[in-house]
């Protein structure tokens, strides 16, 4: 199968050209003078709908490597979050026309991702597998430098973690949300590691937001004594 970068320019024919996923700044502008980079989610998705390429380019640059990360978390295998990332971004495509800035663009994004999920949880009954990361700091290439699991590892001082250390810490998180049931799961990654509130988790998985503070609630008291001799790098 071919890679993710491979899969980008593939989603986004017909829709952008390839050189913008090369990393060419873009520089396009609005009547008023402002760059795309300045503009709001909601705004570039409106501007996609209208046929502008470039601001679909913008969108995938913000937002690929947190959908990556998320899918990862939920399905714990590689190139199945590669796939389903690639899903969530056609589905963008499909359905720019009918957008309608009714809600923050990253719970319209990530409900689209939800769906996704819950779809390959349906048709595959995948349970979340241990995969180990550890082989991309120890001697393992590092071709695509988008995804890198540590980016839920939320502590400044990771930066500095030797290369074991950052192995180990990675596959403990890993291992650890394993042991949390998919609705757990879900709602702890993106109120931990997407910095989502509960009244947008709530939109994104159409469940009320009691019920979202429960699942999260219940997903730090399970993961804790797992992660207890990591609690200097890890927090929640």
């Amino acid at each position: 199968m071919a890679g993710f970068g491979d899969d980008q320019e593939s989603m986004a024919e017909g829709k952008t050209k390839a050189a913008g996923f090369r990393g060419k700044p873009f520089r396009v502008v609005d009547p008023a003078g402002f760059p795309l980079q300045e503009w709001r989610d909601e705004d570039l998705m409106l501007e996609h709908g209208r046929g502008v390429e470039e601001a679909f380019v913008e969108l995938v640059h913000r937002h690929q490597k947190g959908v990556l990360n998320y899918m990862y978390r939920m399905v714990q295998n590689r190139q199945v979050a590669e796939e389903l990332t690639q899903e969530v971004f056609l589905a963008l495509v499909r359905n720019a026309g009918r957008y309608e800035p009714t809600a923050k663009f990253t719970t319209y994004l990530y409900t689209i991702a939800s769906n996704i999920v819950s779809k390959e949880w349906l048709r595959t009954k995948r349970r979340p597998k241990l995969f180990s990361v550890s082989s991309l700091w120890r001697g393992g290439s590092r071709d695509n430098d988008e995804f890198d699991p540590l980016d839920s590892v939320r502590d400044e001082r990771a930066c500095v973690l030797t290369a074991f250390q950052r192995g180990e810490v990675s596959e403990a998180v890993n291992s650890a949300l394993t042991h949390l049931p998919g609705h757990q799961r879900e709602a702890f990654v993106l109120r931990r590691f997407r910095d989502m509130s509960y009244e947008e988790i709530a939109a994104v998985t159409d469940t009320p937001v009691g019920t979202i503070k429960s699942r999260v609630v219940r997903a730090e008291r399970a993961l804790r004594p797992l992660l207890a001799r990591f609690r200097e790098y890890v927090k929640g």
